[in-house]
């Protein structure tokens, strides 16, 4: 690895989703997104639902994830995450579905329903599709 790239690892407790040598990263912190670049100082961060861009040998690549956690050890980026989606392996129709289950539960009126549970729910299938949509 050259002092011009990162070493990316990102983690879900399922799989490994990607692992290999990247020019920069930019991730959805609570606070707004953020970019790593090669030399980037020590740091750690909570991310929250969003995209993911990697950028490698002049092509982008596109993420959702619905949070986790970012760690940047010398030239070496960690992404812990609950969920992390390629965009290439997106179901939009999937996605789709989720946002109107989301939406209905939402609209329905029902005191049974757990809002907040279902706000995330249309939280992460709007990402999903938004970044979908980028390729």
């Amino acid at each position: 690895m050259t002092e011009k790239t990162l070493q990316l690892d990102i983690v879900t407790p399922e799989r490994l989703v990607f692992s290999g040598t990247i020019d920069s990263i930019t991730a959805p912190g609570v606070e707004g997104y953020f970019q790593i670049l090669p030399g980037h100082t020590l740091f750690i961060s909570t991310i929250q639902i969003g995209e993911i861009q990697i950028k490698r040998g002049g092509a982008t690549e596109y993420y959702a994830t619905s949070g986790g956690f970012i760690e940047v050890h010398y030239d070496k980026v960690s992404v812990l995450a609950e969920t992390v989606e390629r965009a290439n392996n997106i179901d939009i129709q999937r996605a789709q579905a989720a946002k109107e289950r989301a939406e209905q539960r939402l609209k329905s009126g029902d005191k049974t329903v757990d809002v907040d549970r279902a706000r995330l729910s249309l939280f992460r299938a709007l990402n999903r599709l938004r970044v979908k949509s980028r390729i």
